[in-house]
This record gives structure tokens, sequence and C-alpha cells, in this order.
């Protein structure tokens, strides 16, 4: 029987098991994703993916569970979900088949409440307040030149030793000082809750110009609507989709590799598959090195993406070595030596704002009628009644939002200037990753620069601001400089993947909402209690509780002593970049054999580019031979064997989260890469 014979029998069984089930439990919630079983799943997953990253990043010093778009820790614990209920109702009964609006919405709820922990909100949250009083020091200068701009309300002293107490853990008999830590933490709450609701009211209002009109394929979500079309019926123990000998060649490939590769945990003398290593070839002192890896979780999802993107990352990667080496040799920084800095980078950040600007200007008769749908609905012809919510309240939203964030800037002493160019920038980033994503399926991708380094260099520079305003810059950066473009990336792609649902798409606003607020306030209160119960000091490794916080006051205080001024030269380099961008697009829309596409140009150099450009290479030559030599329908019956290599994936990467926990405690292994 052949594979998609295979197929076929299968969806045919996944029809006929309806007539199994009585009551119609299956068919009753199809097409209804928020339903009362799958949003009582979905709360409990989205605080469970918190305690999962917390626990294995900072306690176990494992995998990164928490660091790309996608998350690896809402992708084992979905996974295993969808295993489990698989089994169960093979075992036991139809009540334990879930429907596709059903999974999309346990996924999509798992999907916001990972960005509670580590590297989503907690992990940047915790160690920016725990930081100013605790590490102050007579030559650091703090408490002089930081503590009297920084609001009470924001950053908790330390007051009784509590600050020490929590990096150093708690000293016996002594209870959690919680009380000194609410008042901040609802602060920030509110504020980053503000924040995201930002996020999903632009994706909201962009939504249907990229998925109806530019028709994006959004590689990334291309697995997982696979994935939740075929979960388990009750027909056998296995979801569906694990079904073929295509499938399982790529399962048990990935698994066999990993699982072997475990082995030399216990024998180091044991030969190891290189899956897990990396090196960088330097060609010369002056020319960044090129980066040798091989992702396994980067190709499961590029290889859905357009061959024109994917050459035009790694082109532009290649590009970005022998222009920086130039640069270098002329005197210029360009590279740092592995990743871009000074003015090239200044030259990808005016690319990246060109695109987006561009991108906007072609979604103007799309943003006409959502401004015309808000004002006068029944005098537009688009329909809002399948969005997460109205244009009228995303528009409003978005507004009211925008007025809050600006409100608590100007209360904690940023500039009104600042202001003002502080959030449509943040907006503008936030898209472009957004959209990069949404046409590329790179999990792992950055903006060029942040939200504030765009507009304090508009103005002319750090020493063109007042001193308080430099002093709270490290409060002002989080959440609105978030490299992972905080919620909109997420919603942008869930708004997508929740197009089947019939109805109950307004409730899945409801439900995301509250995912994220259990993900983001479970997440930051297990991050405390595991500071005091094992001391933030042991986090180590991990940059975020004892380096970022730090850093980011240090770096305040240095501007306040003594700002760093604008190189002329980075306007003309930003200016330069624009007007490639420009040029890019132009011979794109003008002449149908351009090869580029301008998200290489928009992203080289970057860092999370550059460590994943030649996964990305291999991923465009793998599709595009499979295309050129056996054609376009043998490359859709290729795509089950990346569905076996990213099951397992995932399978192997729990498989060594549990290893770890019973042979290694606080010495894990890295599973997972974040990169």
């Amino acid at each position: 029987m052949s594979e998609s014979q295979e197929r076929n029998v299968s969806r045919q069984r996944s029809g006929s098991a309806l007539e199994k089930d009585p009551e119609g439990t299956a068919e009753k919630h199809r097409g209804q994703g928020v339903t009362p079983r799958a949003f009582t799943f979905g709360i409990l997953l989205s605080a469970a993916v918190g305690l999962l990253a917390n626990t294995v990043r900072f306690a176990q010093h494992g995998s990164y569970m928490a660091f790309s778009h996608m998350p690896m820790s809402n992708f084992i614990l979905f996974l295993l979900s969808m295993l489990l209920f698989a089994a169960l109702a093979r075992w036991f009964g139809r009540w334990f088949v879930f429907s596709q609006t059903e999974w999309i919405t346990i996924f999509s709820m798992g999907l916001v409440g990972a960005y509670g922990p580590t590297y989503g909100v907690s992990g940047y949250l915790v160690g920016i307040i725990s930081a100013p009083y605790y590490f102050a020091s007579p030559e650091n200068q703090w408490s002089e030149y930081l503590h009297p701009h920084l609001p009470t309300w924001l950053v908790p002293t330390n007051e009784s030793e509590a600050m020490s107490w929590f990096f150093e853990g708690l000293p016996g008999g002594a209870a959690i000082p919680w009380n000194i830590w609410m008042v901040p933490l609802i602060s920030w709450f509110i504020l980053i809750c503000a924040v995201g609701f930002a996020c999903v009211c632009a994706s909201v209002i962009i939504h249907r110009q990229w998925s109806d009109n530019e028709k994006l394929i959004y590689p990334m979500i291309t697995p997982i609507a696979e994935l939740t079309a075929q979960a388990g019926t009750g027909r056998r123990a296995m979801p569906e989709i694990m079904v073929g000998k295509i499938f399982w060649t790529g399962f048990i490939l990935i698994l066999t590799i990993f699982c072997w590769n475990m082995i030399s945990w216990f024998y180091p003398h044991v030969p190891t598959f290189p899956v897990a290593q990396w090196n960088w070839i330097f060609y010369s002192e002056y020319y960044p090195p090129i980066f040798i890896n091989l992702s396994t979780v980067v190709i499961c999802f590029s290889y859905f993406a357009s061959l024109e993107v994917l050459f035009s990352i790694w082109f532009f990667d290649i590009l970005y070595i022998f222009e920086a080496g130039a640069l270098n040799r002329l005197g210029l920084a360009a590279t740092s030596p592995h990743y871009t800095t000074g003015s090239f980078r200044w030259q990808t950040t005016g690319a990246f704002v060109a695109l987006v600007l561009w991108w906007v200007w072609i979604s103007r008769p799309h943003l006409r009628q959502v401004f015309q749908k808000a004002l006068h609905p029944d005098r537009s012809p688009i329909d809002d009644s399948r969005e997460l919510l109205s244009y009228r309240t995303a528009l409003i939203g978005l507004a009211l939002s925008c007025l809050y964030v600006a409100t608590w800037l100007n209360q904690i002493g940023i500039d009104l200037r600042l202001i003002l160019l502080l959030i449509p920038f943040m907006l503008i980033l936030f898209l472009g990753v957004t959209k990069i994503v949404a046409d590329s399926g790179l999990i792992y991708t950055n903006p060029p620069t942040s939200a504030w380094n765009l507009s304090v260099t508009l103005l002319g520079g750090a020493e063109a601001l007042r001193g308080p305003t430099n002093a709270v810059s490290c409060l002002a950066w989080f959440p609105m400089t978030h490299y992972r473009a905080f919620l909109m990336m997420p919603l942008v792609h869930i708004n997508r993947l929740a197009d089947s649902m019939i109805q109950g798409k307004r409730r899945l606003f409801w439900a995301l909402s509250s995912a994220f607020v259990v993900g983001m306030v479970t997440s930051t209160l297990y991050n405390i209690w595991l500071g005091y119960t094992i001391g933030g000091y042991n986090f180590r490794p991990n940059w975020l509780i004892i380096g970022n916080g730090p850093w980011q006051y240090q770096k305040a205080v240095s501007e306040v002593l003594s700002p760093t001024p604008v190189v002329p030269a980075d306007y003309g380099f930003f200016l330069g970049g624009a007007a490639g961008m420009v040029l890019i697009n132009l011979m794109r829309y003008r002449f149908s054999w351009w090869p580029l596409h301008p998200v290489g140009f928009a992203l080289s150099g970057m860092s999370l580019t550059r460590l994943t450009s030649t996964t990305i290479f291999i991923a465009w030559a793998a599709k595009y031979l499979t295309i050129r030599i056996a054609g376009a329908s043998f490359y859709r019956e290729t795509k089950p064997f990346f569905y076996g290599v990213l099951i397992g994936y995932i399978l192997a990467v729990a498989l060594g989260i549990v290893v770890d926990s019973i042979w290694f405690p606080n010495h894990g292994h890295r599973v997972h890469q974040w990169f």
C-alpha cells in the first residue's frame, strides 16, 4: 500500500469512528474550539509549560525550553497530551477524542502561556527587579546615580535582606518575603498586559491582509495544522499522523540518533553522532566566520518555507561576510567578530525598518477598510465576525494600550519626545519580526536593534537625553523591546491556525488572555520561590537572573556619567540600508525573474540568522533538489518524513529531561539548544 493510500485509509477510519460514538461527542465539538474541557486543559497546560521551562533551565540546567518562537516546553507537553489521549480514546472510549479545533485551542493557549517562563517574561522581569540594590557597590556608584530614580512601586529594595535571600537562599526558619514583591509585580504585570493587548489588537488588524490578500504560507504552523488534524480518533492507540513508512523512517532515524548519543552521558568513550556539535570556521581575522551546524528543529520548519526566502537568507549571510570584512579593513568596525555590530548593524536596521514601512504601505487598502469598518460597520465590505476582536475593539484597544504605556513611561521619568518615538518603533519592530516568521518559518530570529536604541539614536544619542531618562532606561526597554515580538508573533499565527473554527473565535481571545496571565503569573512566582529555595546564584549557567539585570543597570549608569555619542556614519549606513531595501523590493515587484527576497537583507548579520544560516541552506538545497529532480508531487509526499523527524526530536528532548532528572540532577544536558 502506498503512502497516500495509507493516509486515505486513516482518514476513512477517522470518519467511520464517529459511528461508534452514540452520543456524538466528537462531532458535537467539531468547529467549536473553546469548549469547557479544551479551556480547562489549556489553562493547565499554560501553567505546566512555565513550571517545566523554569525547572529545566534554572534548576536542572538542561535544554532551552522557551527561547524560540515555538517554545519546546509547549511542544513537549502538547505532544505527550495528544499521545496520552489517543491511547485513552482507544482503550476507554470516545469521550477522550478531541476535535481539531479543540486541539488548536489547547496548543494556542499553551503557546501564549509559554511566553511566561525564562526568555518570555519571568526571567527578564525577575532579573531586572531583583538586581539594583543587591548588586550595588561603592565602585559601580548605583546608589548615587541610579537608586534615586528607581520607583519603589517597580523595584523592591533590599530591606530585611529580602534580595540577598533571593540570590543566596533563604536562611533556616525564615519565610519568603512575598509582601515586598507584590506591588512591583502587579505594576509590571499591568504594563506587560497592556503591551500584550496592543500586540493582540495589531495582529487582528493585519490578519486578513497577510492571510487573504498576500496569502502568506505560515510555514511555522504547517506541522501544527497537520498534527491537530490527525490526532487520535479512538481507532488506533496513536494519533493518525503517525502512520506510513515515510513518517516512521524520519521518526525512528532521529530518535535513534539522539538516544544513542545519550549513552555517552553514562559512557563518555562511546562515539556520538555530531548532531549537537557546531564550529566557527574563520577565513581571515578581518572577515566574520562561517557557522557550521545542523539544527534538527530549524530544518523541520524551514523545509516548508518558500525556496526564495530560504536561499535569500543564506545568500545575504554570505554577502555580510564579505561586506563586513571589507569594512573592517577600512577601519569601520562591522563584526564582533561573529555577528554584526557598529555601522553594519545600522545598515541592517535601515533595511529592516524600510521593509516594514513597505509592508504597511502595500497594506493601505486593507487598513482603509479596517478603519471604515470600525467607523461605519454597515458601509464596509470587509467582515470581522470571525476575528478574535472586532475591528472597532481592536483599534480602540490599540490606542488605549499605547496611551497607558505612554503614561507609564512618563511616570518613571522618560522624556515625552522619546516616548512618542519609542511606542511606534516598538510596533514597527514587532510587526517586522512577526511577518518575517510568518513568511519564512524561522523559529529563531530577532530584530537588528531595539525600539529604545532606534529612538535614542534618532534623537541624537544618549547625550541628547536628560540624566534621569538615561538612568531609568534599564526599566523602559522591557517588554517593549522583546526580541520575540512579544505576543504579536504567536497571535498572528494562532489567528491563522484558528481560521478553521466555525464559531467561538471570540471566546478564543478570552481563553488566550487567561492562558497568558496564568503562564506569566505562575512562572514569575515560581521563579521567585525557586530563588529563595535554591538561591538565585545556583541558577547558573544562566544569563537572565544573574547577568542581564546588572548589565542593564551598569549600562544605564554609564550613559549618565558618559553618554554614548552618535557616530555620524551610522546615519549614512541606516539610509543606505533603507535605500538598498527599496531597490530590492522594486526589483522583486518589477521583474518576475528576480531571485532575492528582501527578508534576507533585513536579517543580514544578525546573531540568530548567522547561527541558523547553514541549516537554512541545507533545507533549501534539500527542497530545491527534491522539486527539481522528483517534482512537486514527490515533495508533498516527503512532508511526513519531516513530521516524523519533528515528533521524534520532541520526544528525544523529553526523554533527555527524564534521564537528567533521574541520573544527572542539577547537571543537565542541552539536547535542545538555543539555536
